[in-house]
């Protein structure tokens, strides 16, 4: 028999899985690297939009956990999290914009240049994906599916050092990544196919809108699109380039 609702723990499970994924993805090229006070020096932005990122991925378990045992703390963290991701928004578009910016002048990676745009089209997912969740926070079936597919979206590139970590730098690394933050919200639709035997709307939403959106955005690469798409982005780093 499948366990109650109100005593589910696959939420907080799932969510745990994401931050502990977020987290081992960044051991690599950022937490590991500093720890050994081997990271190179960068702009201050760069360290804010890290930190603000993992301390959002710290939050999501915890929130989830207390959803049901203690819902005025878990409403109360996120109203502290619209702070954190006001941030990462900021910082996140700020941080690609610049990126994408250097590639563009021929004094950065191309890389940005190419996967500066789904890069950014994740963080423009996620933070769709966490309005809608707010939206229905007084439709918990909603909520708690929305909020998993908005952690699931942000941590693409995190699943990219994961990767490059095992196999190497390729291009069919981004893609990868991409895909494999989809397992999460396969895992959500198999849960509740186990214990409903319906799989709720709010899967196959977000599901078919972060696939259609963020395959779009690689599909951009190396077509007429992807220069003005990438300018657009890099305007980001005109607006914001004061703080960096």
């Amino acid at each position: 028999m499948a366990t109650p609702d109100k005593r589910d723990l696959f939420y907080p499970a799932l969510a745990l899985a994401i931050s502990l994924t977020a987290f081992l993805g960044f051991t690599f090229t950022y937490l590991g690297p500093l720890a050994t006070s081997t990271y190179p020096e960068v702009s201050w932005a760069v360290h804010a939009h890290g930190i603000v990122y993992l301390a959002w991925c710290v939050f999501l378990p915890i929130q989830a956990s207390l959803a049901r045992r203690a819902f005025a703390a878990h409403r109360a963290m996120g109203l502290s999290s619209l702070v954190l991701v006001a941030a990462m928004a900021v910082l996140g578009f700020l941080v690609i914009g610049v990126k994408v910016r250097a590639a563009l002048l021929g004094e950065g990676s191309d890389f940005w240049k190419s996967f500066g745009v789904p890069i950014a089209a994740g963080l423009v997912l996620f933070l769709g994906f966490y309005a809608a969740a707010l939206l229905n926070r007084h439709r918990p079936d909603w909520h708690k599916r929305l909020m998993i597919t908005a952690a699931a979206t942000v941590i693409a590139a995190a699943t990219w050092r994961l990767w490059v970590a095992a196999f190497g730098f390729h291009d069919w690394a981004m893609p990868a990544a991409i895909a494999s933050t989809k397992l999460f919200i396969v895992a959500g639709i198999i849960h509740d196919f186990m214990t409903r035997r319906a799989v709720h709307p709010a899967w196959w939403v977000g599901l078919g809108v972060s696939s259609v959106v963020e395959g779009a955005s690689l599909l951009v690469a190396g077509t007429p699109v992807e220069l003005p798409v990438a300018q657009a982005i890099a305007s980001f780093a005109d607006m914001l380039g004061w703080m960096y």
